[in-house]
């Protein structure tokens, strides 16, 4: 059995009964120089919540003691050069460049074992499945500013 969690950097207290987050806030890397709320979105502002993001998904898969994860469902229209390959594995070494690659939409793919996941879905969501609860990795993410909350990948197949 798998803990599930959605990582984003949306405060889950400004979501309507419903789930939606009802607060205009940039979605994506496309997003760096338009204005939301009054606050224009900057390189150096997009590129502190990415690396929060890298360094949040690191730390859940270190503390799970889960040391690689398998590519699934490759989709490179855009034919990135930087795509990995279908059924490769990648290391935690590995890890923030495709996740980073994710969140910037220039591939999409699941990362996957049989004891693991992270997908990136639309508007910067992430999802992340572990074998245990990762207490420290929870508390990391909130000291970051991003917002841990248990709840089904989307993506999740559990025959996977």
């Amino acid at each position: 059995m798998l803990e599930q969690y959605r990582v984003t950097k949306y405060d889950p207290s400004r979501r309507s009964v419903s789930g939606a987050y009802s607060v205009d806030d940039w979605t994506s890397y496309s997003d760096v120089g338009k204005s939301f709320g009054g606050d224009l979105l900057t390189e150096e502002r997009y590129r502190s919540v990415e690396k929060a993001y890298l360094e949040v998904a690191v730390s859940f898969l270190e503390e799970a003691h889960i040391r690689e994860l398998k590519v699934v469902g490759l989709e490179n229209h855009g034919r990135s050069v930087s795509a990995p390959t279908e059924g490769g594995l990648i290391s935690l070494q590995e890890l923030p460049a495709v996740l980073q690659s994710l969140l910037r939409e220039e591939y999409w793919c699941k990362l996957e074992s049989a004891s693991a996941f992270i997908h990136v879905g639309y508007d910067y969501y992430m999802y992340i499945g572990v074998p245990c609860r990762c207490f420290a990795a929870e508390a990391l993410a909130l000291k970051l500013g991003l917002f841990p909350e248990a709840f089904k990948s989307p993506h999740f197949n559990d025959a996977a």
